[in-house]
């Protein structure tokens, strides 16, 4: 379980290295995009989580409208993983 949670910082702590990053490049997507999923690896570790931080995602792209990014990422999630169709 050590394995797992220390997966889950790299992760998140790597995403507010890049979020930083992009802020300091003033590159508005990837900001936004580090920003909203920074929070998803610790949620991982628990199934109640992650169905809330999934909630959040759908909300911020509703916000920030990036719904081609979204739908491109279902549609890869998709082809990757056919046998998970609902």
């Amino acid at each position: 379980m050590v394995e797992k949670k220390f997966l889950a910082y790299i992760l998140y702590i790597t995403l507010l290295e890049i979020r930083e990053s992009a802020y300091a490049d003033n590159n508005s997507r990837l900001y936004h995009l580090a920003d909203m999923l920074h929070n998803i690896p610790f949620s991982l570790l628990d199934d109640e989580q992650a169905k809330e931080e999934y909630k959040k995602v759908l909300q911020t792209v509703e916000e920030l409208k990036i719904f081609d990014w979204l739908n491109n990422r279902v549609k890869e999630f998709k082809q990757r993983f056919p046998d998970l169709e609902d």
